[in-house]
């Protein structure tokens, strides 16, 4: 692949970079609640598990941040700092982020918010951010400066696209050879449960 025409960019150029929706305390779960709340135990780097997000209520003066496609979540956060994006299978849930990610909604026209999601979860954008991060001993912290400041490499949209399509690809044959490992397994328990009860 020809990148010779990509750009090279920081996040903060490309996106705007928001705090996730500010609860107070403990998120509560409400029986009925209109809102679903995503939290860390709900994504996986295939996306948001949603039947699994809790319903809350959202207070507050200003309008809640509304997820929507296109949007990404990262971990502001834990030892595994792997983006999020949000994508047509959320359908017309009314959403909100967890305090603890960050929200990234792409502004510049000519990045893709499926290729920005891979990029940040490649070995370059993810050395930036084990090398700024602020670490204690029992957990990692992203500051959003380190975040604004993770350099971005853009190639042009067909580009992207590609990459995007092939990370696509390869995310799925990855849960076919799970779910493939899973059935052999079960195969495996099975007969040897034969044998012993024969």
């Amino acid at each position: 692949m020809n990148f010779f025409r990509a750009q090279k960019e920081t996040l903060s150029n490309i996106t705007s970079i928001v705090a996730g929706h500010p609860f107070r305390g403990k998120i509560a779960p409400i029986e009925g609640a209109k809102t679903v709340v995503v939290q860390m135990r709900d994504t996986s780097p295939s996306g948001v598990n949603w039947p699994s997000c809790l319903r809350s209520e959202v207070s507050g003066r200003r309008e809640p941040d509304w997820l929507r496609p296109g949007d990404i979540l990262f971990p502001a956060r834990g030892n595994v700092s792997l983006a999020v994006l949000i994508d047509e299978r959320i359908g017309s849930l009314q959403a909100v982020a967890a305090p603890h990610f960050f929200l990234l909604r792409v502004t510049r026209s000519g990045a893709l918010p499926a290729y920005l999601a891979w990029w940040l979860n490649q070995e370059p954008a993810q050395r930036h951010l084990e090398q700024q991060a602020q670490s204690s001993t029992l957990v990692r912290n992203i500051a959003r400066p380190v975040l604004e400041a993770t350099p971005v490499v853009l190639p042009p949209l067909p580009r992207q696209e590609q990459i995007v399509g092939l990370a696509n690809a390869m995310q799925r044959e990855e849960e076919l050879l799970h779910r493939l490992r899973r059935t052999n397994q079960q195969i495996m328990t099975g007969l040897a449960r034969d044998i012993l009860a024969g």
